[in-house]
């Protein structure tokens, strides 16, 4: 994997061209490959200059302190982190001595059940409500805007991965309304606690986290100091840790990446949707369907369906509009409306977009916020 540069806009870091030795990064347990600051006690020959970059000794403590000091699962924990990366336990120590519990991420996921359950998307008007917090003049005019100010990083990644301007847009619209929220949830304390104590999802969360820990520390960042969501995310693409390991471009060229960044998160999303979504530029993404009944039942509905266009057209299912020459299987998406369903046929792209989110509501949010940008976009442009 190649060397990762993450420049937080969170006034962490500020780091000049050319300070950073590049080495790259690698999912072997090798201590020669991985970062010096976490391979000794004694850093006293890392080149780096202190008050430039993030130095690690500063966090370094003899004994484990902070919300988790005698939680028995952070204590093997650590010591997985020391044997599996050679990290330096005083390093460790220090990170987690650090972290303070995250209430607010625990009652998010209602982990203690202490809040109503989440409802499940079955009540009459569910759609409309949801679809209500993002199809907004307001946002709408303010991913034109996005499009108009970023035009060249857009149009650079529609070239080089064939993912359409527009849904590059509606992923950072729906994800951080253009930046304007990235969230304000300290990064390294939403992650130790939703991986201690959010035993149903304790797997995933604590994946997170190494790959947290190794983020920061390739790149020399402070692990304290990134803002994200409750969930652990961050930038305005809202990527997990181990997702900007994996997909995270410097779509810039100034040799660093980040996140924060307008030009870096277009990339970012564009090189998301291709390797992990298999995003195919040849094909449409969504296309309503009309039907006569008001309630749609009878058929498996969602993102893991797919049906023959002919075996839904034999059901009385007609496209609204033209379907761009796509004839391949479909999922049948049901949105549910006040007073009826309303029926979507979703191509690869539009289960592309549910890797993201693995919701259909969010990634239909996503198809009709992009198409709403792009005809005002165009509108604009005439």
């Amino acid at each position: 994997m190649k060397y990762l540069h993450l420049l937080s806009l969170i006034s962490i870091l500020m780091l000049s061209s050319g300070c950073v030795e590049k080495q790259p990064t690698t999912s072997s347990t090798s201590s020669s490959t991985l970062p010096s600051i976490i391979l000794s006690a004694d850093d006293s020959t890392t080149n780096y200059p202190s008050d430039v970059l993030f130095d690690a000794r500063q966090l370094y403590s003899s004994s484990l302190g902070g919300a988790y000091a005698n939680n028995n699962t952070l204590h093997q924990f650590i010591n997985e982190m020391i044997n599996k990366y050679h990290f330096n336990r005083s390093y460790l120590y220090g990170v987690f001595s650090s972290v303070t519990r995250d209430t607010q991420a625990l009652q998010k996921y209602n982990v203690y059940k202490t809040g109503k359950p989440i409802a499940k998307a079955t009540q009459p008007g569910d759609w409309d409500k949801y679809r209500a917090q993002f199809l907004t003049d307001a946002r709408i005019s303010k991913g034109v805007e996005f499009w108009k100010e970023n035009r060249y990083y857009l149009e650079k990644a529609a070239h080089q991965y064939g993912v359409a301007p527009e849904y590059i847009v509606g992923i950072i619209g729906v994800e951080t309304n253009f930046g304007r929220y990235t969230g304000t949830h300290s990064v390294l304390n939403a992650l130790t606690t939703l991986s201690i104590e959010f035993r149903d999802r304790q797997k995933f969360f604590t994946n997170q986290l190494e790959n947290y820990l190794l983020l920061t520390a390739d790149q020399k960042l402070d692990p304290r100091a990134i803002k994200g969501s409750y969930a652990g995310a961050f930038g305005l693409a809202q990527f997990m840790p181990d997702s900007f390991r994996d997909y995270a471009v410097d779509h810039d060229g100034n040799g660093q990446i980040n996140i924060f960044t307008k030009a870096d998160a277009i990339g970012s999303v564009a090189n998301f949707f291709v390797k992990k979504g298999k995003w195919n530029p040849q094909i449409p993404v969504a296309i309503p369907v009309n039907y006569s009944k008001a309630r749609f039942s009878g058929l498996l509905t969602g993102r893991t369906t797919s049906y023959s266009q002919s075996h839904l057209s034999g059901l009385g299912m007609r496209p609204a509009a033209n379907f761009y020459g796509y004839t391949g299987n479909v999922a049948l998406i049901s949105l549910n409306r006040y007073n009826r369903d309303e029926l979507w046929w979703g191509t690869p792209n539009f289960v592309a977009i549910t890797k993201y989110n693995p919701q259909e509501y969010y990634a239909m949010a996503v198809h009709q916020l992009a198409q709403a940008v792009r005809f005002s976009y165009y509108q604009q442009s005439r």
